[in-house]
């Protein structure tokens, strides 16, 4: 069970591990038996809603749970017992959509209206490009939409659009900071707000750390300061770069970045040049987690401006 067990989860929480228990007593675990495949999860508050459940499309899994087994689910669901707090994390009498990562997507009452939309296949990438994707981490949904558009609007009113991003330079032995057009151009602001600073900090909590942990094994205690940034139409990069190079920042592990508004702006994508030249553009509240040792950069903005959440963990 995870910190997110504690309240009612919702849509881009990672369903916390839990033990089902059949009917005949047998009994497996969600992520070690589950995981891997689309899943349709149910928690019909009677058996007749159990009985009108839909077929659920080919090589997705369905799975009908609650405090107790219901009997009589519809064909292609399996009915298991759980945990009642893990049960109650979910809430009763709902459908729920998640993704091959256990991550919930949608909700829904029972019963339905009418069956769930199918969710269009992912074709796999051939071998040729495989060789040259990045060792980047993408977690959807890490900020919610709402979320995102407050973001902006601090940045753009409360913060009055934020400062010129410098950069640290050494000069007659002292640091210094200094604006550098060659090397990148933005605005960037630390909120000022703390119920926001706390919303974000609770969401990296909840949705981006634990993944962290889980797919490089590696334990955060320590978050540099978040920042909010612009990147402007026409004048809008940042240059290829590592982003714990330096002495002041040589603490650094990972980079985690927030797109706040995809889709607002062309251009401005992440790209990784010593994996290729694939470019990585993530949808609206979903976090890019990569080493600070990756070579990596942020394209020109071409046309509106892009906005992003970014902080480094050690």
């Amino acid at each position: 069970m995870n910190a997110a067990a504690s309240a009612h989860w919702l849509p881009g929480d990672r369903l916390p591990d839990v033990r089902l228990r059949a009917a005949d007593g047998e009994s497996c675990t969600l992520h070690a038996e589950f995981a891997g495949a689309p899943l349709w999860l149910a928690t019909p508050l009677d058996a007749q809603t159990a009985a009108r459940l839909p077929s659920p499309p080919p090589g997705t899994v369905a799975l009908c749970v609650g405090p107790s087994v219901i009997e009589g689910a519809a064909a292609g669901w399996q009915a298991f017992a759980a945990d009642p707090r893990w049960c109650a994390g979910l809430g009763a009498g709902l459908f729920w959509r998640a993704d091959t990562n256990l991550r919930l997507q949608e909700s829904q009452p029972l019963p339905l209206d009418a069956p769930p939309l199918p969710v269009s296949a992912i074709a796999p990438l051939t071998d040729e490009r495989m060789l040259t994707i990045a060792p980047v981490l993408q977690v959807p949904g890490v900020f919610e939409p709402e979320l995102c558009a407050a973001l902006i609007r601090h940045l753009e009113v409360d913060c009055a659009g934020g400062d010129v991003s410098a950069v640290l330079v050494l000069q007659d032995g002292e640091q210094r900071l200094q604006v550098d057009p060659n090397i990148k151009q933005r605005r960037e602001t630390i909120p000022r707000d703390a119920q926001l600073e706390a919303r974000m900090h609770e969401r990296l909590m909840r949705r981006a750390l634990p993944e962290l942990a889980r797919v490089f094994n590696f334990e955060v205690r320590r978050r540099d300061p978040f920042k909010l940034l612009a990147y402007p139409e026409g004048a809008g990069y940042f240059r290829a770069h590592r982003d714990n190079e330096t002495p002041d920042v040589a603490h650094r592990r990972f980079a985690l970045s927030v797109n706040l508004n995809q889709g607002d702006y062309v251009g401005g994508e992440f790209r990784y040049p010593e994996f290729g030249p694939h470019l990585f553009s993530p949808q609206t509240g979903a976090a890019l987690v990569f080493s600070c040792s990756v070579l990596h950069e942020v394209m020109p903005v071409e046309r509106g401006t892009r906005y992003a959440m970014t902080t480094f963990l050690a």
